[in-house]
Parts: structure tokens; sequence; C-alpha cells
């Protein structure tokens, strides 16, 4: 069933556990998650960056992830990555130098891809204004 997959992708991500990215970066190889797939693009990737330890953690590991995440899935659905973007990375202006710099080079980053969507680079483009 789907929706219970989402649900699991969805509870591995939230984990309260230290190596829950690289448990999330396992998981994207999985044989049932899919980018083309938008529920379980959001059940996954959007449920790490709302976990708010490892997303921010200081090494800019979860920002990086999440770049990467969205520079592959603007290729296949741009509507769930500008989306995406909207809601973990833009608000790069609330939190510390350290980690809004980190945040604020993902954004520039995704701007500047060759051939970036037209939805991801209106989101972005706002996001660092």
């Amino acid at each position: 069933d789907s929706l219970v997959l989402d649900k699991w992708f969805a509870v591995q991500a939230d984990a309260d556990l230290p190596d829950v990215l690289e448990r999330v970066e396992k998981l994207v190889n999985h044989p049932d998650f899919n980018l083309t797939t938008p529920n379980r693009c959001r059940a996954l990737i959007l449920t790490f960056s709302a976990n708010a330890a490892p997303f921010h953690d200081e090494s800019g590991k979860g920002y990086k992830f999440i770049g990467d995440m969205l520079e592959k899935l603007d290729k296949v659905n741009s509507k769930v990555a500008a989306r995406t973007t909207a809601s973990c990375l833009i608000g790069w202006k609330k939190y510390n130098e350290t980690r809004a710099s980190l945040m604020k080079a993902q954004l520039e980053r995704l701007k500047s891809m060759p051939h970036v969507s037209n939805e991801l680079f209106e989101i972005v483009s706002k996001g660092l204004k």
C-alpha cells in the first residue's frame, strides 16, 4: 500500500537518531523510493527537512543533501522541487550566520544550475532577496 510506504519513509526521515541523514541518503536508493512519486518525495525529503537537529546540523550536510535532492528532483518534477525549496531553505535569514550562509549557498547553487526550471528559479530567486 502506497500510503503505508509513505508513512514508513516519513518515520525514517523523522527519526531521532544520530545517523538519520546517512539513513535517509541510503533510502534514496531504496527500491520503493522514486523521485517521480511526489508523495514519496515529500515523505522522505520534506520530513527530513523538518527534522531540525540533523537538517540544521552545523556541518551543513543536511542542507547539501536537500540541495542535491532538489537538483535531481527539479529535472523530473519541478513543482515539487520548488515547493520543497520554499518550505525548507528560503527561511535562511532566520538562522545564525553559519547556518544562514550554508543555506544561502544551496539556494545560489540551485539558482545557477544549468537548465533550472522556471518554477524553481522563481522560488529560489525570491528566497535570495
